[in-house]
């Protein structure tokens, strides 16, 4: 069953907010290169003398972002479709990596690497932002309003 109108005409706001999202993907996917291609720094400042179990965690960090990557270009897509779970998720994960960013975050790593999760960071403030504005709301409500009430069409006895 497909409701037209309001799943279609997502407002400026939702729509940025799903570049935003891209964007902060694709930060986020620079950071991860970044940090494979200064492994090496990155395990003398940690600590690993021997750079076995870094390199195990900079493998399992790299899935881990994909797959984080992946579930975050979903849940805007369904975004711009006018699913407020997906709203309430991408605010939820925001402001989870957000915190993580600050309490994990280790000032000897490479500038080139802050600076990437960072811009991800902030891009990602941004999409919440944009997902909670009036315009974004009122989509959101219409669209859930839409959703609640079944079309009749399906239910329309046919005489012809």
């Amino acid at each position: 069953m497909s409701f037209p109108g309001p799943e279609s005409s997502a407002p400026t706001a939702v729509r940025v907010s799903f570049v935003l999202v891209a964007a902060s993907v694709v930060a986020t996917v620079v950071s991860l290169v970044l940090t494979f291609a200064h492994a090496d720094e990155l395990a003398r400042v940690v600590g690993d003398a021997t750079g076995a179990g870094f390199d195990e965690g900079l493998r399992s960090s790299a899935v881990f972002h994909g797959i984080c990557c992946s579930a975050l270009m979903l849940l805007g897509v369904q975004a711009t479709r006018g699913r407020n779970w997906a709203r309430v998720l991408l605010t939820a994960l925001a402001v989870f990596t957000v915190l993580a960013g600050f309490v994990s975050g280790d000032a000897r790593y490479p500038a080139m690497i802050i600076f990437a999760v960072m811009v991800a960071q902030v891009l990602q403030v941004g999409t919440v932002i944009a997902l909670w504005l009036p315009t974004s709301n009122e989509f959101f409500q219409r669209v859930g309003t839409a959703r609640a009430v079944p079309s009749m069409d399906a239910y329309v006895l046919r005489l012809r």
